[in-house]
């Protein structure tokens, strides 16, 4: 068998066509490898050379840097969210495919409950008409953007000009050469609106395929949905991404403030020195998030994208990565912020309970400010009054049955109202505001005050001679409504063309017709309006007490307690007795009533180092609802409520200083020597060295005969008069009064009041009196915010060193390298002063406190660190509660920080001072720390000490 194999294979290997078969597979072989290069080497290759168009940088956010208390707890950070994003895709190529494509977009957004948030500076107004929400500069850079202009200067006269519908209708439709966005009339004006924000966005979008982002922070269903869309929808992406988040954000909203999306002027001013920021970056708004944007930001990354021709995206590398922001750490203790907002908090809550009346009792308002009253029916309406109680709810198809019985009371009321008015706005009425009943008198008043208003003017006050004698007779009550406003027709102080008047010819009869029709069209939906009939209501006890805490169940605005509901529907839990417990136990604040007193301020140094310990404003908001993107629901609530919770009270509220100033006077009159450490002055009531006289506290009884430190101890005006008095002689011995301000100015300046206090954040110019040397001298006509009398007593406590108070602490990259480390600077150091003088003045800030004379140490006794202090009660008006002001610093031999204290409409200063006693007991000995920390707290009783200052 082997042997027929081999002689077989012989065979084979001697045949002449071996060799030439040989050859055949070489060269096949070399055919087959040519083929693979050519085809599948070399022409993948060129294929893909040929789809090659370029490749672009695109940029990478960077993420934001955190923001810490001065011990490390984080204050504000980010978290990771899914936004999505577009850019202008070559894979569409007509304007009908792109307006579809983002009109599918924005439909898709719109079912899952989010709308674009895009800068577009033209909106539907009121009236259903376009209109720009900016003007000045800002409107010339958009309507330069929208006309494709390089230069604001290179805008045509008309382009300069043009109205909203103008700029739009260039957007929608083009001119010729110039196709623009093509939309088309098949879309509704909000639609239309809508795609054209998007593409404005996309047309100043450089470079072009940069991204946008149209929505953040989308929940996980959007994710879902856009991403079963994407194929339909080129150029659009979903993309992680960061949110701004606060924690503990109510303690710390005024101080962080928040992000949102850079706006034109913003931009501009931020790429002054260097392009870093683009259409859709996000930046510090206010805050501490606006003043450290620079260090906060970060450093854009950079990745290559790589499209074809088509605009097909193939390829995207990082070329560049991001880096984080910086970290700023700030001097403010967390802890103690917190703990002194609830302290102040549950300070005017016990104020205001120490007011509530049962009954209709107003005390002492319009003659005495110090024993004003309120009643419970102003706690009752100021439940529907501040939107605590949604009144808009009660029409809702979901209304509870309360709510529709609530309703309908509204409704017969109005009816009752509205047939009132129309009587007494007949063309022959004479009947004056005051003479047509109380009740009347305000809602004649009201419309009054409506069509005159800003947002109506149709009677155009700035054109209203203010001396004409009909005027005058309306202003006296001598002249009814409808007869003044048909005067006000004859003479041209009323706008006839929102009454779509034209060119026809009416008597005066007939336009008063048309004015008075046009003003109760204005009450029907007017919620101010609907306001004042719910109080009709509730002080004529239509609407009950029991009602409306009953709503507060039905609208979860309170926890249901099934025992309180039935309770208060049987009458057994008295409406008064209900609304008082729940105020005490903070479930309903004075935030959220808006009567006086419902603010506040708390300010804390480092009386050492001018560096801010705490900054406490009461009310506060949430500001996670106001970064990123706004909230509109809850920003709308923030500026309907009465209590203005956006207002950062520490620097923006100014009140005058009381007698918190007199420590102050001393020192003038130190420094002009006018007095000294000797001197004694005699109170004798009435100071009759000027006309009017103004009196002493105390009379008719007297002080006696006091040095400065008894007179800062005794708050004793008469010795601060004649200390002014003594200023403001000239050379002659006379009287000048401007040489007396003078020189209270001088020293004012000298001790902060002349600037603002250094703080980083936005704040109000001080006022120092510049009227009535005399009454300066105890602190009236002064105007400071709470910040700026820190620095004062910051700069009594350390005897001198007037700080420029600072919020920052350090700046430090993400691995704790320093950036920057911040000390606060010195705006003045006063060096006029002796020990001696010192020591007086300082002496009489402690007898303030540590003198059974005042009663504050009652208060203060028990705290086992000395404190000084001086009180402070600014008048306001007879019908409106007194400022109370606290200023102090502790340990007295050595001291640590000053505190701050104003409650405005707070009554007297004793409840200041107790306020401030608490902040202490909680900074030095950690009184009441877990229930402070917690907001564990209830409102007790507030002090019965009267100081008199």
């Amino acid at each position: 068998m082997l042997d027929v194999l081999l002689d077989k294979l012989k065979k084979l290997f001697s045949s002449r066509m071996i060799p030439i078969n040989l050859i055949f597979m070489g060269m096949f072989a070399v055919l087959i490898y040519q083929v693979f290069v050519m085809q599948i080497v070399e022409g993948t290759a060129n294929t893909v050379s040929e789809e090659y168009l370029n490749s672009e940088p695109r940029e990478i956010k960077a993420t934001r840097g955190n923001i810490y208390d001065r011990n490390g707890k984080l204050l504000a950070t980010n978290e990771s969210s899914y936004s999505i994003v577009i850019s202008d895709s070559g894979l569409l190529k007509t304007n009908a495919d792109k307006n579809a494509m983002i009109h599918k977009l924005i439909k898709l957004l719109e079912k899952y409950g989010y709308d674009i948030e895009l800068n577009f500076n033209i909106i539907i107004d009121n009236n259903g008409e376009l209109a720009f929400d900016i003007s000045g500069d800002q409107l010339l850079r958009f309507k330069k953007n929208a006309y494709c202009k390089t230069h604001i200067s290179k805008l045509e006269e008309g382009q300069r000009n043009a109205t909203a519908q103008e700029v739009f209708d260039f957007l929608k439709y083009g001119v010729s050469g110039s196709p623009m966005f093509r939309i088309s009339d098949e879309y509704s004006l909000e639609d239309a609106l809508k795609i054209m924000t998007v593409r404005y966005q996309l047309l100043i979008n450089v470079p072009s395929y940069n991204q946008i982002t149209i929505a953040s922070n989308v929940d996980k269903k959007t994710v879902a949905a856009v991403k079963e869309n994407l194929a339909d929808m080129p150029g659009v992406e979903v993309k992680l991404d960061t949110s701004r988040v606060y924690n503990d954000s109510i303690y710390f909203a005024h101080i962080l403030g928040y992000t949102g999306l850079i706006n034109s002027t913003e931009l501009e001013k931020l790429n002054e020195a260097e392009i870093i920021y683009g259409e859709t970056d996000v930046v510090g708004k206010t805050g501490i998030e606006k003043e450290m944007e620079s260090y906060l930001v970060g450093t854009k990354g950079e990745s290559t994208l790589t499209l074809n021709d088509s605009g097909k995206e193939l390829d995207v590398k990082v070329t560049k990565e991001p880096v984080t922001g910086n970290d700023v750490y700030l001097t403010i203790d967390r802890d103690l912020q917190v703990a002194s907002y609830h302290i102040l908090e549950k300070n005017i809550a016990e104020i205001l309970l120490s007011v509530i009346t049962p009954d209709m009792d107003y005390g002492g308002k319009g003659v005495n400010a110090a024993k004003i009253k309120v009643p419970i029916y102003e706690v009752y309406n100021a439940l529907l009054n501040n939107n605590v109680v949604n009144i808009a709810h009660f029409k809702e198809d979901d209304a509870t049955d309360l709510e529709k019985n609530v309703y309908q009371k509204f409704l017969d009321k109005r009816v009752g109202i509205f047939d009132s008015l129309n009587n007494l706005l007949k063309v022959d009425s004479t009947v004056t505001n005051s003479a047509a009943g109380t009740e009347m008198e305000e809602y004649l008043q009201y419309v009054y005050s409506k069509l005159s208003s800003s947002q109506v003017g149709i009677v155009l006050s700035s054109k209203i001679n203010k001396e004409d004698p009909q005027y005058l007779n309306y202003k006296d009550n001598k002249l009814s409504l409808s007869k003044f406003l048909q005067y006000a027709i004859t003479q041209n102080w009323v706008d006839l063309s929102k009454l779509g008047v034209g060119t026809e010819y009416y008597r005066t009869d007939e336009l008063y017709e048309k004015l008075k029709d046009y003003a109760m069209n204005l009450l029907v939906d007017d919620k101010e309006f609907e306001k004042k009939i719910y109080r009709t209501l509730v002080f004529s006890k239509k609407l009950t007490g029991r009602e409306i805490c009953l709503l507060l169940f039905d609208q979860d605005v309170l926890e249901y307690n099934e025992n309180d509901y039935a309770r208060l529907n049987s009458g057994s839990l008295s409406a008064y007795d209900f609304i008082t417990t729940k105020i005490r136990n903070l479930e309903i604040t004075p935030g959220q009533l808006a009567l006086e007193p419902c603010s506040g301020s708390i300010v804390i140094t480092d009386s050492k180092s001018g560096d801010v310990l705490a900054m406490v404003t009461y009310p506060s908001y949430d500001n996670n609802y106001l970064a990123n993107k706004i909230d509109w629901n809850y920003y709308s609530k923030l500026l309907e409520d009465k209590a203005t919770p956006l207002i950062n009270r520490p620097t923006m509220q100014k009140t005058t200083t009381g007698s918190t100033f007199k420590p102050l006077m001393t020192f003038a009159g130190f420094g002009e020597k006018v007095i000294n450490t000797s001197t004694r002055i005699t109170d004798r009531g009435i100071f009759e060295e000027i006309v009017p006289s103004p009196k002493c506290w105390k009379y008719p009884s007297s002080h006696g005969t006091l040095d400065a430190a008894q007179a800062i101890q005794h708050s004793c005006n008469y010795f601060f008069y004649e200390t002014a008095n003594r200023l403001s002689k000239n050379d002659s011995g006379i009287y000048k009064d401007a040489i007396g301000l003078e020189k209270i100015q001088k020293y004012a300046q000298m001790f902060g009041f002349g600037d603002v206090s250094g703080v980083e954040v936005e704040e109000s110019k001080p006022e120092i009196s510049n009227t009535d040397a005399i009454r300066t001298a105890i602190g009236y006509y002064h105007n400071f915010t709470p910040t700026q009398i820190s620095r004062y007593v910051t700069t009594l406590a350390n005897r001198g060193t007037c700080f420029n108070l600072t919020l920052l602490d350090r700046v430090e990259t993400k691995d704790h390298k320093m950036i920057y480390e911040n000390q606060a600077s010195v705006y003045n150091k006063i060096t006029e002063f002796t020990d001696e003088q010192w020591n007086m003045v300082q002496r009489g800030m402690y007898l303030v406190v540590n003198s059974s004379a005042n009663s504050l140490d009652r208060l203060y006794g028990n705290l086992g660190v000395t404190v000084a202090g001086k009180t402070g009660t600014a008048q306001v008006s007879k019908t409106k509660p007194n400022h109370a002001l606290f200023i102090g610093y502790a340990p007295y031999e050595n001291p640590e920080i000053s505190i701050t204290c104003i409650i405005p409409n707070g009554y007297a200063s004793a409840n200041a001072a107790k306020m401030a006693r608490e902040v202490l007991g909680y900074y030095f000995n950690g009184e009441n720390k877990e229930a402070l920390l917690n907001g564990d707290i209830t409102a007790g009783s507030a002090t019965n000490i009267k100081v008199s200052d």
